[in-house]
């Protein structure tokens, strides 16, 4: 079954993707499972579990050099992208960026 997602959409949480076509989709995913996490819909080893392995499998469309890119930046928004960083460090993945401010 292969579920369809245009930005801005919801996506079912429980159906997020491994790999992902460009950042903006990729970005609108993680956005809303972040989001489904701060609704208690799903639980903290489920959502660094499935964080972790997206990133993971999309490193070329997640990361511009040594920092997280743009457009993957800017959808998340600043709370959501800390909460990110703290998983992603949590499980060793390198998050340092020479600038870390969200436009």
């Amino acid at each position: 079954m292969k579920i369809s997602i245009k930005a801005g959409e919801k996506m079912p949480y429980n159906n997020i993707r491994l790999y992902y076509k460009n950042q903006s989709d990729l970005g609108f995913a993680l956005r809303e499972y972040i989001d489904a996490y701060f609704e208690d819909r799903i639980h903290d080893a489920e959502l660094e579990e499935k964080i972790t392995s997206v990133v993971e499998a999309n490193k070329d469309k997640f990361y511009k050099g040594d920092s997280i890119a743009q457009k993957p930046k800017q959808i998340l928004g600043k709370t959501r992208l800390n909460l990110l960083k703290q998983i992603l460090s949590k499980r060793g993945v390198n998050t340092s960026e020479k600038d870390s401010r969200t436009k």
